[in-house]
């Protein structure tokens, strides 16, 4: 069973695209035109994330919305190639690739 995303989750995401944006908390309120402690704020939960402003957070570290919901921590730039990739072949190509994969295991 998949894990249910919370507000919880989403800062812990949040500060994994940070990492791997070499962004700290500090950076990354000053990058996004807030006060230094504003990402500090919001992982206290002193104030509350904004969706404008969780998508100005993305385009920061360079990502979209899918790749933060669906690959979430396991995201790295390879992975998503490869599903852009599969996800322009036929449905007779994505199937020969899956069968490939299996046999791969």
């Amino acid at each position: 069973m998949k894990k249910k995303i919370d507000y919880d989750e989403i800062l812990v995401r949040m500060g994994y695209f940070m990492n791997k944006a070499n962004l700290s908390a500090r950076a990354t309120s000053l990058k996004l035109g807030y006060s230094e402690q504003f990402m500090k704020r919001i992982y206290n939960k002193g104030v509350e994330l904004k969706m404008t402003t969780w998508l100005e957070f993305l385009e920061l570290v360079d990502i979209t919305p899918l790749d933060f919901f669906y690959l979430g921590t396991s995201y790295s730039k390879e992975d998503k190639n490869v599903l852009d990739l599969f996800n322009s072949l036929s449905a007779d190509n994505k199937q020969t690739i899956i069968d490939l994969m299996k046999k791969l295991r």
